[in-house]
């Protein structure tokens, strides 16, 4: 079974064209559920190794252009992931199966994109952000105060004073798991000041359960917390990420309008064999 690996801002993805329903075909084949198809392929060492795996897939609707199946590497369903999502167009837009301008359908809506510079860089307008709230909450060892938001999946972003010191893993983890988000859960945001338009982050995220690389949906809540908060004052904010690359985040006043633009590589391309999954 042919996949692609891509990469935005090292948030990693392998990428399947499931228009023809082959990968159902093949799992009925080995009596497999998609949940441990993706942990295989997703694994580290023994498998591909990613942060996900996209689906593309015939949309319901015949004015949009694909509908996509996401899964973390855990095989756990998620509405939307940024970066994902940008994979997902440059592969589509790769394979021909779209033009510049896209539209497609996933758990949290119709998603808009923009192929930029021949695929390397991908803007997409992710759904309305909702459930603002500020957030003030009490841990084992000690309490921390944030904001709450959901930019198509469900964000923590706390403001911190040395981003480096943070122990990403364990409190990001206690976060995550905390009673206030259950029974879903949420992703937890650390975020520092840059400058008048830049901050840096670091990202628990739900489903792969650590620190990653990038999140785009991340990002794109931390951005409007900033700016919300007053921690920056122009937009685009640019969000400097764990990887080292660059996150773009503008909006309307209103937020009403969100863009995420950030560059994406195609990795490379392989087959899938059987005995991964015999194993």
């Amino acid at each position: 079974m042919h996949f692609a690996k891509l990469q935005g801002s090292g948030n990693d993805f392998v990428v399947i064209d499931n228009r023809d329903g082959k990968v159902e075909e093949f799992l009925r084949s080995l009596n497999l559920d998609i949940k441990e198809f993706v942990k295989r392929v997703c694994a580290f060492h023994t498998g591909v190794g990613a942060d996900g795996l996209i689906l593309i897939e015939n949309p319901e609707n015949p004015e949009n252009h694909f509908k996509w199946q996401f899964f973390n590497s855990d095989g756990s369903v998620a509405e939307m992931c940024g970066n994902g999502s940008r994979c997902a167009v440059r592969f589509a837009f790769d394979e021909g199966i779209v033009g510049k301008e896209v539209r497609f359908e996933t758990l949290a809506g119709v998603i808009r994109a923009y192929v930029l510079e021949g695929g390397k860089r991908i803007k997409v307008q992710l759904t309305p952000p909702r459930d603002y709230k500020e957030v003030f909450l009490s841990l084992d060892a000690q309490s921390i105060e944030g904001c709450f938001i959901n930019t198509g999946v469900p964000h923590f972003v706390a403001v911190v004073n040395d981003l480096e010191k943070i122990d990403v893993k364990n409190l990001g983890r206690a976060i995550r798991f905390h009673p206030e988000f259950q029974p879903k859960g949420t992703n937890v945001n650390f975020i520092e000041r840059e400058g008048d338009d830049t901050i840096r982050i670091r990202t628990y995220e739900r489903g792969v359960e650590g620190e990653t690389l990038a999140c785009g949906t991340g990002a794109t809540a931390s951005a409007i917390v900033a700016y919300k908060n007053g921690i920056v004052s122009k937009k685009p904010v640019r969000v400097l990420t764990k990887g080292g690359e660059v996150l773009a985040i503008d909006f309307d006043d209103e937020f009403k309008e969100v863009f995420l633009e950030g560059g994406v590589v195609r990795v490379f391309d392989g087959f899938l064999r059987r005995e991964l999954f015999e194993c």
